[in-house]
């Protein structure tokens, strides 16, 4: 139903002369072509996605790539996407973890662990996802992130370890800034809000 909004929101975070190809596994495959494009691959998953996610490590691995993961089940359980052969691990939350990640590429390290020792970053500073990388015939609804953290104590959820329980606000502006730059992309249907 919605895309990965994780990811476009770090395609934004990411320099922008690098060059960028989304697969969402939740609706298509990664073709031989797109395998063979990479120089490297960067992979988030939510814990009921686990399965795959080790599985797509694993074959970027043998096909002789380098691998970077992030995102809640990576942050949840670092271990285990290590156990498989990811040579980076960005966890936490990207604005401040991820800039870490470029620094240690541009320095020609193979390999890393970025984490952002308990700060959390002000979401007033996040770019526009990049939806543009989005094919959005494929998703009912787009994602809009108002907010991160939760004041509730909820026993399933596990929002508040990742991104604690104050929330964190984006700024009105910025979230008419990112319905624009849907518009302009040509989304006219309806659009979940969430934090």
């Amino acid at each position: 139903m919605l895309p990965p909004l994780g990811l476009v929101t770090v395609a934004a975070i990411l320099p922008q002369d690098w060059e960028f190809k989304l697969v969402d596994r939740n609706v298509g495959e990664v073709t031989p072509g797109e395998w063979e494009w990479a120089d490297l691959v960067i992979l988030s998953a939510m814990i009921v996605q686990k399965e795959d996610l080790l599985q797509q490590i694993q074959e970027a691995k043998r096909r002789g790539k380098r691998v970077a993961v992030g995102g809640p089940y990576a942050t949840a359980l670092p271990h285990e996407v290590m156990e498989v052969g990811a040579d980076y691990l960005i966890l936490d939350e990207g604005e401040i973890t991820l800039p870490l990640f470029v620094a240690a590429i541009a320095q020609g390290e193979a390999s890393g662990i970025f984490r952002s020792n308990g700060e959390r970053p002000d979401v007033t500073t996040t770019p526009v996802p990049r939806f543009d990388l989005l094919e959005f015939d494929a998703y009912a609804e787009m994602s809009v992130q108002f907010s991160r953290g939760c004041p509730f104590q909820c026993e399933f959820c596990d929002i508040i370890v990742l991104y604690g329980r104050k929330p964190r606000t984006k700024a009105p502006n910025q979230l008419l800034q990112e319905l624009s730059r849907l518009y302009e992309l040509g989304w006219r249907r309806s659009s979940f809000y969430g934090g």
